[in-house]
């Protein structure tokens, strides 16, 4: 059962959250209000979606994890888990650069038509879930799992209720799949109850509140 839960904690690993996140704004199926489709990320651009997916996928995924690495090779963290809630400062500062990076580009290198206010508003929404888990992390150990997880349910939430039609049945999979992942910190005594709580009601909060009021600079 523990070796379950391992792999779970791996599949859905903060880092490959935003991407998961990405793919499953643009992939899955959204009727707009508007008589214009571009106001569904489903219509977007192919081509538009594969550079989004390589460039995003490399500054939310693979640098960050590379970065870790590095700093586990020299011996700045005891383990890639960081179990010791004080080893997570750097990482949290170093992993917000790189989202702050991946923003930066969305706003400055793609055409303003691309510019969507759920997208916008969804990478904007996981840098301030990472300046909030940050500023708790001086007193309590929040799990990113679960941050990462329910943000993603959340997101997804908020955009479906912008949308005329949406496939309603994305997210009663993602909730039960969020809760499993939560669970499986608890399980594996990486966090306490409390502590997955918190990161459950962090990660939902932040991004529906960003993604529902189109919140982004």
């Amino acid at each position: 059962m523990r070796q379950i839960f391992s792999i779970i904690s791996y599949l859905f690993h903060p880092f490959l959250m935003p991407l998961l996140g990405l793919f499953l704004l643009f992939e899955t199926y959204t009727l707009p209000f508007s008589i214009y489709k571009l106001d569904a990320l489903y219509y977007f651009p192919g081509q538009a979606k594969q550079v989004l997916y390589v460039v995003l996928g490399i500054l939310t995924c693979i640098a960050p994890g590379l970065s870790l690495l590095i700093m586990y090779w020299n011996k700045l963290i005891s383990s890639l888990e960081m179990e010791d809630r004080k080893e997570r400062t750097y990482p949290f500062i170093l992993v917000t650069f790189y989202f702050i990076l991946a923003y930066i580009y969305l706003k400055l290198s793609i055409p303003e038509a691309y510019q969507h206010p759920a997208l916008m508003s969804y990478f904007f929404g996981i840098i301030l879930t990472f300046a909030v888990s940050f500023v708790i992390n001086f007193y309590v150990k929040l799990s990113l799992h679960a941050a990462a997880a329910f943000g993603v349910c959340g997101m997804l939430l908020a955009y479906y209720q912008t949308q005329l039609d949406s496939n309603l049945n994305v997210i009663l999979i993602a909730i039960p799949l969020a809760g499993l992942v939560a669970g499986s910190r608890v399980y594996l005594k990486a966090h306490t109850f409390a502590e997955t709580v918190l990161g459950m009601i962090v990660g939902f909060g932040v991004l529906y509140s960003v993604v529902k009021l189109q919140l982004y600079i």
